[in-house]
């Protein structure tokens, strides 16, 4: 996926001979297909080509960028495989680049769009390419503060593998997603009456691996525990902002003369009373403590003032997660149950391309996309 700037496209067949996304912006009931013309995924293409797909010709009869983009049109229109194929207009196919070298809109039959979704990438291929789409997001934005956070993915009431959720008085499945700022950049399902602190080891290993760079990583009093402040100060090098409750105290174990008490009685261990303070705080999480590394850090939010103006950037979870159910379909209502995880990450993956639609062609407005049909 490019580094961000302005994409401008010759287009033949008298749709447009010069244009460029800012010409669509202000424009109502522009196609969606003309807004995903814009969006360059060349190289997640590319990856799902060599990872996903035998050595024969005859499996490359469509182009993937073409199919993974009309994934994207099927979620946004929130149209079954079948209508998806019925209603694509011949200049929308040709925006889609579904035109063979001869002129001819070849198209994928509705059995060959389903396949590709649930056969040729499955859960595994759309989690990867999720995770792909979400490490280019972060590297093409200077916002540093992230955020996780779950929401309710509503199933039927009638649905017998879904939990009743007492909190939100449904049944339901939940997503668990981490933003950069406003945009969205992984996720994982669970049941819906999971707990969420459990789920955030594997979105903390996630940007790990995505290599993003971050100040700070607000959540809810969901995720508050010792353990998470000190896997977010020690792998992502960011500051834990977690919501605390208002009967919390600070913890004698976690003062700073408890801290120097156990570096210097780790001595054999090669701890020093005259470390550098963050040199302490490794040395006490690299050998058991944890803990205690937690309880220091949840002290230091407790006793700062700029607490709060930091975890107001949390707000944003539920502005956007709302958002996504406008947008897409974001529940698991009239679906098999074996089908739901598949069915939730491939809406997050289409959600998360429209964003980066915008994000690739300098969109201030990221997830504004109300404007196309």
């Amino acid at each position: 996926m490019c580094q961000p700037m302005k994409y401008y496209y010759d287009v033949s067949d008298g749709i447009c001979t010069r244009d460029s996304i800012a010409n669509y912006l202000n424009t109502d009931n522009a196609s969606i297909c003309q807004f995903l013309y814009f969006l360059d995924i060349d190289d997640i293409a590319s990856y799902v080509e060599s990872s996903y797909y035998a050595d024969k010709d005859w499996h490359f009869r469509y182009k993937v960028s073409s199919m993974i983009k009309l994934i994207v049109v099927k979620c946004y229109r929130n149209l079954s495989f079948e209508k998806t194929i019925s209603t694509l207009t011949k200049e929308e196919a040709q925006l889609l680049s579904f035109e063979d070298n001869n002129g001819i809109m070849n198209l994928p039959s509705p059995a060959t769009l389903h396949h590709f979704v649930k056969y040729r990438l499955g859960k595994t291929g759309l989690d990867e390419v999720m995770f792909k789409i979400g490490k280019n997001i972060s590297k093409n934005t200077k916002i540093r503060d992230a955020k996780t956070d779950s929401t309710p993915l509503e199933a039927s009431r009638y649905d017998k593998y879904a939990d009743y959720n007492p909190h939100y008085n449904c049944k339901m499945d939940k997503a668990h997603i981490t933003m950069i700022g406003p945009l969205p950049i992984y996720m994982t399902h669970t049941k819906g009456a999971s707990h969420d602190s459990p789920e955030l080891k594997k979105h903390i290993d996630a940007l790990v691996e995505m290599g993003v760079d971050i100040d700070t990583y607000a959540l809810d009093g969901g995720y508050d525990s010792f353990r998470n402040h000190a896997d977010i100060w020690y792998k992502l090098n960011a500051k834990p902002v977690i919501a605390y409750s208002s009967d919390s105290k600070v913890q004698y174990e976690g003062m700073m003369e408890r801290i120097d008490h156990w570096v210097n009685k780790m001595w054999k261990l090669g701890g020093s009373i005259h470390m550098k303070y963050e040199e302490k705080l490794h040395f006490l999480y690299e050998n058991g403590r944890e803990k205690q590394v937690g309880m220091h850090l949840r002290n230091k939010n407790i006793k700062d003032d700029g607490f709060d103006e930091d975890y107001s950037h949390r707000g944003e979870c539920e502005r956007v997660h709302n958002h996504i159910k406008w947008t897409v379909k974001f529940d698991i209502r009239g679906m098999k149950n074996s089908s739901k995880k598949l069915y939730s990450v491939m809406n997050f993956v289409a959600y998360q391309l429209l964003v980066a639609t915008n994000l690739q062609n300098g969109v201030k407005e990221t997830n504004s996309f109300a404007n196309y049909v």
